[in-house]
């Protein structure tokens, strides 16, 4: 079993090396892979010890109260080189059966008092922050998408393969344009990829701090802007 599982996650790996033909990759460089990498380490690492360890029982405890089920909401998500991995939030909603195949809408009933603060806020994303630290995502990089959206757009969107080229981040430049949130049409995700792949090809270190630090107006203005 553990043999075939290698070999399925292998054959996903070369299948992206295969699609991806991204012109300029500056993360291919080893120091600057290791310079991101080290400063994901101390961010999260910052965040996980003077942030998240009071969220979680203060969280934890409002998220009991206001419904049955698990703190933290785990789902699968397509990361670097297509590589699945679970990915952290605090949970948002009621448990339902439909979470992996209908997007949340405007009122959602499945989503609960707290979950809607939450979402607006931004803080829902929180545990990801671990996710980073464990090294299945970054501060910033493309979002990951759950596999269900990702397989429904795969052969849709042009180059959409090249995303995965980097591991997904907890921000991103397409977040910070605004392209954020349930995508329901074509050319929503179309520009989120776009804009994905702008973001490999132009990465620097000063690109990914510039992004970090717009990142807060952005999640402001999208959470009193959202309903």
């Amino acid at each position: 079993m553990f043999s075939l599982a290698k070999n399925l996650r292998q054959q996903a790996i070369t299948s992206y090396k295969l699609k991806s033909k991204v012109k300029k990759n500056p993360l291919k460089k080893v120091f600057n892979a290791v310079l991101k990498r080290v400063f994901d380490i101390l961010f999260s690492g910052f965040i996980l010890v003077f942030f998240l360890s009071w969220m979680y029982p203060l969280f934890a405890l409002i998220i009991k109260l206001q419904s049955s089920g698990p703190v933290i909401y785990k789902q699968l998500r397509e990361g670097k080189d297509g590589v699945h991995f679970l990915c952290f939030k605090f949970r948002t909603m009621h448990l339902n059966g439909e979470s992996d195949y209908s997007w949340t809408k405007v009122n959602d009933p499945r989503v609960t008092r707290f979950g809607v603060f939450l979402r607006r806020s931004s803080l829902d994303e929180f545990p990801q922050f671990l996710n980073v630290f464990l090294g299945s995502m970054s501060i910033v990089g493309p979002r990951p998408h759950p596999i269900k959206l990702n397989d429904l757009y795969r052969d849709r969107v042009e180059k959409f393969s090249l995303r995965h080229e980097t591991r997904p981040g907890v921000t991103g430049l397409s977040q910070m344009k605004d392209y954020r949130g349930s995508i329901t049409q074509y050319h929503q995700m179309n520009s989120r990829v776009k804009l994905d792949r702008f973001y490999i090809q132009k990465w620097t270190f000063l690109f990914d701090l510039k992004i970090i630090v717009l990142t807060i107006p952005a999640t402001i203005h999208w959470g009193l802007s959202s309903k």
